[in-house]
């Protein structure tokens, strides 16, 4: 029974190296390759120096972490078309800025959000006058929403416009960004 066993293991280790000896002459192979020119370039005698690069060094954009949940909604600069229009953004809301045609009330900007959805609501004074949900492009992506409504719409003086999320977690409001409405 053991010389059973030990022919069994030399035949085994034969056709390993059998194995091993086609792979190597597969890769052994030689490679046809074109026969090399036999005129050489000139070298240049004098070494130019090679031009200074100077390294490609952005300077980084401070990050503005604002705390979830709360209302971070506070202009940051004016847009850069309009100066006496102001910027807010917060998280997920970027460049969001108020229009005011001759009828209406224009409110554009960028989101990044789940499946790109987040809710909105007008606000004259306490008094909820318009809410709904947009449909935009879905995070990561920064999707494009404007949203009109009426002038007639604002009576108050304490007019306010919300953007926001629901929580998946508990269903409150996250990530407010309030803009103020001025009355027309």
């Amino acid at each position: 029974m053991k010389k059973i066993g030990y022919l069994f293991m030399i035949v085994i280790a034969a056709i390993g190296l059998m194995a091993c000896n086609n792979q190597q002459s597969v890769e052994e192979k030689p490679s046809v390759s074109k026969p090399k020119p036999s005129v050489t370039e000139p070298k240049p005698s004098v070494t130019e120096p090679e031009p200074e690069i100077e390294p490609n060094v952005t300077e980084p954009k401070p990050s503005v972490s604002e705390p979830k949940g709360e209302n971070p909604s506070t202009p940051n600069q004016p847009a850069p078309n309009n100066p006496e229009e102001k910027v807010y953004q917060n998280e997920i809301f970027k460049d969001v800025i108020v229009k005011a045609t001759e009828n209406e009330m224009i409110v554009k900007g960028k989101a990044q959000v789940f499946e790109g959805v987040f809710q909105y609501a007008l606000y004259d004074g306490k008094k909820v006058v318009k809410e709904s949900n947009y449909q935009t492009a879905g995070a990561p992506a920064w999707g494009d929403f404007e949203i009109k409504f009426a002038k007639e719409l604002i009576t108050s003086t304490n007019a306010r416009f919300e953007l926001f999320v629901f929580s998946a977690k508990d269903g409150s409001k996250i990530n407010t960004l309030e803009i103020p409405i001025p009355k027309p």
